[in-house]
């Protein structure tokens, strides 16, 4: 579960709009460090990033009371404690994500799926 709670009301005021995916993504780039779940993103790394470096969507819909997405996050992989020259090690990372954000508050839930 996200720390803090995140509410993503500017990109809901878009939904419909040919203008929601890039808002969404901008408002998820703005969140401060550790939003996301991308801890259990790891696929080889130790550790994550703070935050992504790109999110883009998949797809999105909607059921009466929610929007939900499908996210394509890229971040970086921390591999550490090899004792190699260039310890800690960096991977390229990717995982999948469901975000569901209530169509009333705004009020938005990251969920790493794949």
């Amino acid at each position: 579960m996200n720390k803090e709670n995140i509410n993503l009301s500017t990109a809901l005021q878009h939904w419909g709009a040919d203008s929601f995916h890039s808002m969404l993504i901008r408002d998820i780039m703005a969140l401060s460090a550790n939003s996301l779940p991308l801890q259990q993103g790891l696929s080889q790394g130790d550790m994550a990033a703070e935050k992504p470096e790109k999110v883009s969507v998949m797809a999105s819909n909607e059921t009466k009371s929610q929007i939900i997405v499908r996210l394509g996050v890229y971040f970086t992989e921390i591999i550490s404690g090899c004792s190699c020259g260039d310890d800690p090690g960096m991977l390229n990372g990717y995982c999948e994500m469901e975000l569901v954000i209530d169509k009333l508050s705004g009020d938005a839930n990251f969920r790493v799926t794949g």
